[in-house]
């Protein structure tokens, strides 16, 4: 029932949204004395977000898989943040997103993501490939910061711990 209520309630948040646009290109509203108004083309709420990777828990790595680990947390993360902001922010059609590295600025994987782009990935492909459909290209994907062998296993991993449905 909660779930229905804010699917209701996020349909009710866009159709406000559009109806303030088409409000203000209403030029009669400001006394004009023609009753057309602008006529909209087209309108795209774009977000930009940047955050920190966060770094896995001591106790959760060796030395030996530290990055292993690291790697299938970020790309996790990341799916996650894409989707909580899409459903947060029913008005963004777009986000451009940057993650960066934990201890400095260096960007580690960005993207421009589209809202339609969130239709077309498949469910049963890893969150590599989803976030690659979606848009988002990272280091851990074949270039000189880390193997591609390294972004295998990552989904490997990830796909053992669960896939969603």
């Amino acid at each position: 029932m909660w779930q229905t209520i804010g699917v209701l309630f996020r349909k009710l948040e866009r159709w406000r949204h559009q109806y303030n646009i088409d409000r203000s290109l209403a030029l009669h509203l400001r006394g004009e004395a023609r009753s057309d108004g602008l006529s909209l083309i087209r309108v795209r709420n774009r977000l930009e977000v940047r955050w920190r990777a966060r770094d896995i828990h001591p106790w959760d790595a060796q030395a030996s898989n530290k990055a292993q680990l690291f790697g299938e947390q970020l790309l996790a993360d990341t799916e996650a943040v894409i989707l909580r902001l899409f459903k947060a922010l029913p008005q963004v059609d777009v986000i451009d997103l940057k993650v960066v590295v934990p201890t400095s600025d260096a960007v580690i994987m960005s993207g421009v993501v589209h809202r339609s782009d969130l239709d077309t990935v498949r469910r049963l492909m890893s969150i590599r490939m989803r976030l690659q459909q979606m848009g988002v290209s990272s280091w851990m994907w074949g270039t000189d910061l880390a193997s591609s062998e390294l972004a295998e296993e990552a989904d490997e991993r990830v796909a053992e711990m669960g896939r969603r449905e």
